[in-house]
């Protein structure tokens, strides 16, 4: 039983970040730590991992650290957008199993 996820620095965009969301986090009962750390992740993607994290009751672990949540790269450059970042904070309101988030 797949449990420990690590996709770190695959590159997997937000389109990825929804599939994920949808598979791996909606449906998937048993996966305790996820590891999207570095994947190009935007403010869609994280939005879409906030929906999911919503209904979620098993993941404990979540990294997303160095991706682009608010659409900014690690220069500054890009469109400035807070939503992905206000749907994880809304979505941690309601999930009580998430014990570690990397931003």
């Amino acid at each position: 039983v797949l449990t420990n996820l690590n996709l770190y620095d695959n590159k997997i965009g937000d389109e990825g970040a929804k599939a994920l969301a949808s598979a791996a986090l909606r449906v998937n009962e048993v996966l305790t730590h996820l590891d999207l750390g570095h994947n190009g992740i935007r403010h869609q993607g994280a939005a879409a991992i906030a929906e999911a994290l919503r209904g979620n009751e098993v993941l404990t672990e979540l990294n997303l650290g160095s991706n682009q949540l608010c659409g900014l790269d690690h220069y500054g450059s890009g469109t400035y957008s807070a939503a992905g970042i206000t749907a994880l904070a809304e979505a941690l309101k309601v999930n009580g199993v998430l014990t570690h988030l990397d931003l």
